[in-house]
């Protein structure tokens, strides 16, 4: 698999956290079932369960840098798809070295593409553009 595969399978992971009790989320359970019934044993398993638990494991920190960025805007009138793709990318920027920021928002770029609205890839470029330029400048923490 490529990792453009693996990350839609990730979306798709962190997309059903919008609707799953995420204090009830068994992380190995749920994740075991998504790739039992979509996946199956891959090499890249174990890349795609990464990244998922770094996600579910910061979810806070994420939600709350994608809060702080957006303008006169909540989490919770975010589409879910759009969401789920900004707590991916945000996830990335901030926690994984292997994966530049160009990249992570590229690829949130491209998802934001083929799974949300025609106004989601521009949306979600400028909101990571936001979250990269606070980076650079040193005003979101932790990243």
């Amino acid at each position: 698999m490529s990792r453009r595969v693996d990350r839609r399978h990730i979306f798709c992971l962190t997309f059903q956290l919008g609707f799953m009790g995420d204090d009830a989320l068994d992380t190995h359970t749920f994740f075991d079932s998504y790739m039992e019934n979509h996946v199956g044993e891959t090499a890249d398993s174990k890349f795609i369960f990464k990244e998922f638990s770094g996600i579910y494991q910061n979810l806070e920190k994420i939600d709350e840098t994608i809060s702080k960025t957006l303008k006169a805007w909540t989490v919770d009138r975010l589409n879910k798809a759009d969401f789920a793709i900004l707590r991916l990318a945000v996830y990335e920027m901030m926690y994984s070295d292997e994966i530049p920021a160009s990249v992570a928002i590229n690829e949130a770029v491209e998802l934001a593409k083929e799974y949300c609205e025609d106004t989601s890839p521009g949306s979600i470029n400028a909101i990571l553009g936001s979250i990269l330029r606070g980076k650079s400048k040193g005003e979101l923490e932790d990243i």
